[in-house]
């Protein structure tokens, strides 16, 4: 291909180099040459000498021929070059013809024989082919003639299992019979072993009936013992722990009296007054509700009461948890004496 392109190439240059010649010499002809006419003293003469004008005539003719013989020469050069670039343009052309054929008939060649090589490459998968037939055959034959074999084994051993089996159970109805016989008199004994032993043993458990019977007794009488025992001994805690919780508490009430009575504004008219308050605390002893739940009598005194509960908040609390779940919720009677 790329000498296709570089003969291509060589020989337009070739046309543009003929046409450039051709060119040059149409215009060398064409062109008028002006022939400088040798400078001719002009004389001042009535008459001029013969001789002197035909000498002169010859000369301008020697001088017209050598110019015209040298244009002939100088012509037939560029048309001697002429025909030469049309011969190297037309061989040129002749090899690159020549070249074309060459390329044509190569890729002939190329394509005829990448055809045989596909053929042959056909004709040997076709051969492979026949062959992986013959040899599936032969396996399919071959496997034939050993599962034939094979079954022909199988029938005989078959057989030879099937006598054997009958053999054996000869032998074990012979044994089974013996084995009947002997059973049968095993169990002769075994029976009489057995009730021997079902005596034996209802005896044994009529005497284990009565001596369980007897602990259930004993294990039921110290268990309500026990459980009377531990029921006295929850109470007792109980008490003790409600006693405790209820110390506590009568303490925390007295000091939370005390510190109410020390926030507490005693109003003119509260001679011999009391009132019963309800309070709700919040963790911490701050007060969350108070409510009058027996009056005094006297409102103002009251309100002087609730008013001196919300001061003195946060109230005390108890370390003891169940003391301080006493007194989230609580009343006490105020009475300022």
């Amino acid at each position: 291909m790329i000498k296709d392109i570089i003969s291509g190439s060589y020989s337009l240059l070739l046309h543009i180099v003929l046409l450039g010649l051709f060119v040059v010499g149409m215009e060398s002809q064409s062109t008028p040459h002006f022939i400088a006419k040798p400078k001719v003293d002009i004389v001042q003469a009535t008459v001029m000498d013969e001789s002197q004008v035909l000498e002169e005539m010859a000369r301008l003719k020697d001088y017209e021929d050598k110019k015209l013989q040298q244009e002939k020469d100088r012509q037939a050069k560029v048309d001697e070059k002429l025909e030469e670039t049309q011969k190297e343009l037309a061989r040129k052309e002749r090899e690159f013809l020549d070249q074309q054929e060459r390329a044509k008939i190569e890729q002939q060649q190329r394509e005829l024989k990448a055809k045989q090589e596909q053929e042959q490459i056909q004709k040997l998968e076709q051969e492979r082919k026949l062959e992986d037939k013959k040899r599936v055959k032969a396996e399919q034959e071959r496997m034939a003639a050993e599962e034939l074999k094979q079954k022909a084994d199988q029938k005989r051993r078959e057989a030879e299992e099937k006598q054997r089996l009958a053999e054996a159970d000869r032998k074990a109805e012979e044994q089974r019979q013996r084995d009947a016989e002997a059973k049968a008199q095993q169990a002769e004994a075994d029976e009489k072993k057995r009730l021997a032993k079902i005596e034996q043993d209802r005896k044994k458990a009529e005497v284990l009936k009565k001596k369980k019977e007897a602990e259930l007794r004993d294990a039921e009488a110290k268990k309500q013992i026990q459980e009377s025992l531990e029921a006295e001994f929850a109470k007792e805690a109980q008490e003790r722990e409600t006693t405790r919780v209820a110390g506590i508490v009568d303490i925390v009430v007295l000091q939370i009296k005390q510190k109410v009575k020390r926030n507490w504004n005693r109003p003119s008219s509260a001679a011999g007054l009391q009132t019963t308050i309800h309070v709700k605390l919040m963790p911490g002893g701050d007060v969350k509700q108070v409510t009058i739940i027996k009056s005094s009598g006297n409102a103002i005194f009251d309100r002087s009461v609730e008013t001196a509960v919300y001061k003195a908040a946060p109230l005390p609390q108890p370390k003891d948890p169940k003391a301080a779940a006493e007194l989230r919720d609580f009343q006490f009677v105020f009475k300022p004496e």
